[in-house]
């Protein structure tokens, strides 16, 4: 089998049917790939709707239904199961243009050289990817959105060598956006971690592994931001707190990496990841009213150095470098904070959809 869709469900009614219709138009038959739904305890009609697309595709879906644990362990969940040579990690709230995975699959998954007609940039590929890293727009369901209706998965090699490189170099932010080889995941016992940030602290271990990658410029993914109840998506004041330790045990984790003489080659993404890190503690902070004494116990946990670090704006936009002052003032002073959390509720939101329409 080729490939395995892993596609972790809560809360999507809405959106389920047209990432799962997406999943049936990719161009590959029965037997060569599989649809794992794994329901996370969803309390709404989630579950309806697999067991109704299970029922007309047995052959090629299984879903799967555990208590809800989130979106980590419902990932650990579909790769226990998954067959395919390749994983893919796909947002229930999400879809992929037609076609899509079948043309990764064909022409950057293969050591071969690809057919004449098809531009790699010049390239062919010297052995199979460990990591085939791909591209994704941005879509909005009410009404201003960024997708293609007549989108191709077509594109080019840009980068094909040492994951680790690369990693080190530029961003790589999320799981969805990458075809990953289950017999490396497996030799190196790599998993999600069931806390908040799980897709880059997933992504950090892949490529501290030295991955054979390959990145291509074909934008296939469809990132919905228009889901205001997906598994990440919950606003609780009590599970923001439990998600803030997380965020402060992950950046302790990317001190460890930066510390240790095993696998000092990692550095510069680590110190990296803890600048990302401090950006996604403000951001949840910004979201759930904090008392004076709940925003000092929080902010005494980050060094000043790591917050120091949110002032390094360098070849970002505008929007961007706001943004991050913004969450750098929001850490440093309580009515810096106060002052960010309005923004957030009353006008942050809907500008900054303007921003990345423009951009």
């Amino acid at each position: 089998m080729k490939l395995s869709v892993i596609v972790p469900v809560y809360n999507v009614e809405k959106f389920l049917p047209r990432c799962l219709d997406s999943l049936l138009r990719q161009g590959m038959e029965v037997g060569e790939y599989e649809i794992i739904c794994v329901n996370d305890g969803s309390p709404d009609g989630s579950g309806k709707i697999l067991a109704d697309y299970e029922r007309k595709h047995p052959d090629l879906i299984n879903v799967v239904t555990q208590k809800n644990g989130g979106l980590s362990a419902a990932r650990n969940t579909g790769m226990l199961l998954a067959r395919g040579e390749y994983l893919v990690f796909i947002d229930s709230d999400d879809y992929v243009v037609d076609g899509a995975f079948r043309y990764l699959y064909d022409h950057f998954c293969q050591s071969a050289p690809v057919p004449s007609g098809q531009n790699l940039g010049g390239k062919t590929l010297s052995e199979k990817p460990d990591v085939l890293n791909f591209g994704f727009r941005m879509v909005f369901t009410d009404g201003t959105t960024l997708d293609d209706p007549d989108a191709k998965p077509d594109g080019e090699v840009f980068f094909d060598g040492d994951g680790a490189d690369e990693y080190n170099r530029t961003k790589i932010l999320y799981v969805w956006t990458n075809f990953f080889r289950r017999e490396f995941l497996h030799e190196h016992d790599l998993k999600f971690e069931i806390v908040v940030w799980e897709d880059e602290m997933f992504n950090f271990d892949v490529y501290s592994h030295h991955p054979h990658l390959v990145r291509v410029t074909c934008n296939v993914n469809r990132y919905e931001q228009c889901n205001g109840v997906s598994i990440m998506r919950t606003q609780n004041k009590e599970r923001v707190l439990v998600q803030l330790n997380d965020l402060y045990y992950n950046m302790v984790s990317m001190r460890n990496y930066i510390n240790s003489e095993e696998n000092p080659y990692m550095a510069p993404a680590a110190h990296r990841a803890i600048q990302s890190l401090m950006a996604a503690f403000a951001n949840k902070m910004g979201h759930i009213p904090l008392t004076l004494e709940e925003w000092k116990r929080y902010t005494r946990l980050l060094r000043p150095a790591d917050i120091e670090m949110l002032k390094d704006t360098k070849g970002r936009t505008l929007a961007a470098c706001v943004i991050q002052w913004l969450k750098y003032y929001s850490l440093h002073s309580y009515n810096g904070y106060r002052f960010n959390s309005w923004l957030y509720r009353h006008i942050f939101d809907r500008w900054l959809r303007k921003q990345m329409i423009k951009n």
